[in-house]
């Protein structure tokens, strides 16, 4: 969510000792993610649900009404993220991401495959506004093809200009895998649409590519829908 100026500068302040924190927490072990590091002796000051402090000493943060952590013992690090899930079996969107939290994983990306293929557009729709209800941060990709097979099944299936609603709506970050990838090959002239309704849009294209080789994988890669490929690529490394 997009923070506005106000929201900023209130972090800034903050990160400043200006406006104390909500929450410090002190005496863990942090995994600097980026280097590979374990930091000891880091204090973290958060304001507003944000951090706006990491550094040795947050003692400027802290006011009266601030909550101190002793995290000794425990390490301290970003939230993790899913890449790739699926969320739509056995239970409803929201139980499942009730699990990850736990386990530290603060973000995923998702398709909704398994509601729209059942409940056609409505079922995106209602994916969509259950993960929105969870603190977990679900990065969703609408069902390039759901079924992904129309012709090999009876259930309900996206139309064109459901996709072209589905990749307008915010909450959408782009298209989904298409694991037919072989009507892409043949050119079928439905994906076609539906790459360019996301590229016209700047949205993302996932990829499901799997036992494909050579040829077929970089047609599919020129199709724009292998922006996370899963193929063979000891053919043509």
């Amino acid at each position: 969510m997009a923070r506005s100026r106000a929201q900023i500068e209130r972090l800034i302040r903050g990160a400043m000792g200006e406006i104390k924190a909500d929450l410090i927490i002190i005496g863990g072990k942090l995994v600097n993610v980026y280097s590979g590091e374990i930091l000891d002796g880091m204090e973290i000051a958060v304001l507003d649900g944000r951090i706006c402090y990491v550094g040795p000493s947050a003692a400027h943060t802290r006011g009266d009404a601030t909550e101190v952590l002793d995290a000794r013992g425990l390490y301290v690090s970003p939230g993790f993220i899913d890449a790739h899930t699926h969320i739509g079996h056995f239970c409803r969107p929201y139980e499942y991401l009730q699990a990850y939290l736990p386990h530290g994983t603060t973000a995923l990306v998702a398709s909704c495959d398994e509601p729209a293929t059942v409940f056609g557009f409505k079922g995106v729709k209602l994916f969509l506004d259950e993960v929105e209800a969870h603190p977990l941060r679900v990065y969703t990709v609408i069902s390039m093809v759901a079924p992904q097979d129309p012709l090999l099944c009876s259930t309900a299936s996206l139309s064109q200009s459901e996709v072209a609603a589905g990749l307008d709506d915010p909450r959408v970050i782009g298209l989904g895998e298409i694991v037919s990838w072989l009507r892409l090959v043949q050119g079928d002239q439905e994906l076609l649409e539906r790459i360019e309704m996301a590229l016209e849009r700047g949205k993302i294209i996932h990829g499901h590519t799997a036992r494909t080789r050579d040829q077929k994988l970089c047609a599919i890669a020129a199709g724009r829908a292998g922006e996370t490929a899963l193929g063979i690529l000891d053919d043509v490394a």
